[in-house]
């Protein structure tokens, strides 16, 4: 690659290293949030509202639902994804492929960071439109068994992402919409913490 492509790479892609530097810098975010999943075998879209409590770069809780539906929560260095309605859990590591989709979405792990975001996908597109910077990405490696290809829309007044749209190797398309967050509050302890009890692991 040419310095001139490079550094017009670079230019084009300005707004999205700003917003996830200073995304890393807030103590925490708390933001509700609203997930669309369209899967191939059915004919109506699933949609669930939830809620996002996060420390960028070390925790975060997430549930959706209402009643309760799915809850997962990360912190030190694992990610714990619960059927609230089974009562069932599974335990991943912050490695695994199955979870790096969603600790990228949430600023956690190399993957989260500008350099690590470029070894991770290929940029196949930008656009921007006032202050909203949308970035079509292909993933790269290992991740293309999980997912073919990630859209992220990002508010470069907020500094945080706006909506993220996955497109999965099985058809499924999952779009989750983020409202406007409230940044530097303060967070429990005890919100990142899972009652491992009220779980059958797998």
């Amino acid at each position: 690659m040419s310095l001139f492509v490079t550094s017009l790479l670079a230019d084009e892609l300005a707004p999205l290293r700003t917003v996830l530097e200073k995304q890393a810098q807030y103590k925490t975010v708390r933001v509700d949030v609203r997930q669309t999943k369209r899967i191939p075998a059915l004919s109506e879209p699933v949609i669930e509202s939830g809620h996002l409590w996060l420390v960028p770069g070390k925790s975060f809780r997430w549930e959706l639902g209402k009643p309760l539906a799915q809850s997962a929560v990360s912190h030190g260095g694992v990610v714990f994804l619960m059927d609230e309605k089974k009562k069932t859990g599974l335990v991943l590591s912050t490695e695994d492929r199955r979870a790096k989709p969603l600790l990228m979405m949430l600023g956690i792990g190399e993957g989260a960071t500008f350099e690590g975001l470029q070894k991770t996908f290929t940029i196949a597109g930008t656009n921007t439109v006032r202050e909203h910077f949308i970035v079509s990405l292909v993933p790269k490696g290992q991740l293309k068994r999980a997912i073919t290809g990630m859209v992220m829309q990002i508010n470069t007044s907020t500094s945080f992402l706006e909506r993220i749209e996955w497109n999965q190797k099985d058809g499924t398309v999952v779009v989750t919409e983020f409202f406007p967050p409230v940044l530097n509050g303060s967070i429990p302890a005890s919100t990142f913490e899972v009652k491992k009890e009220n779980y059958t692991w797998e």
